[in-house]
């Protein structure tokens, strides 16, 4: 049986890899070393929840989300568009957001 450590060490390098970050993209964004993350995503970490809050605000998602451990990948057309967006500015990426919530508001009128 996987420990708690391994399946959040998977659940990161998952997420890490459908974005298509690197180990060092993803510790820019988490403010953290690049080294740490590949240990954490070996297990090899007790991970505090400083740094958990840390993998998800770089990850982009509710601290939550980190604890779902099921193999579910993101579909190819959203695994597409963060590839696209890895490079984006936290401003292009807020600019965006906006935009994409407007056009949806608009669809389902």
């Amino acid at each position: 049986m996987n420990s708690i450590r391994d399946s959040l060490g998977q659940r990161i390098r998952t997420l890490r890899e459908q974005y298509g970050w690197t180990q060092e993209q993803l510790a820019e964004r988490a403010d953290l070393h690049p080294n740490y993350i590949g240990q954490i995503e070996r297990g090899l970490k007790n991970v505090s929840l400083d740094n958990i809050y840390k993998l998800a605000v770089g990850l982009r998602m509710d601290l939550s989300q980190l604890f779902v451990f099921e193999n579910r990948e993101l579909p190819e057309p959203l695994s597409q568009i963060g590839q696209m967006l890895q490079h984006c500015s936290e401003e292009d990426l807020d600019f965006l957001i906006q935009h994409i919530e407007h056009l949806l508001k608009w669809r389902q009128k």
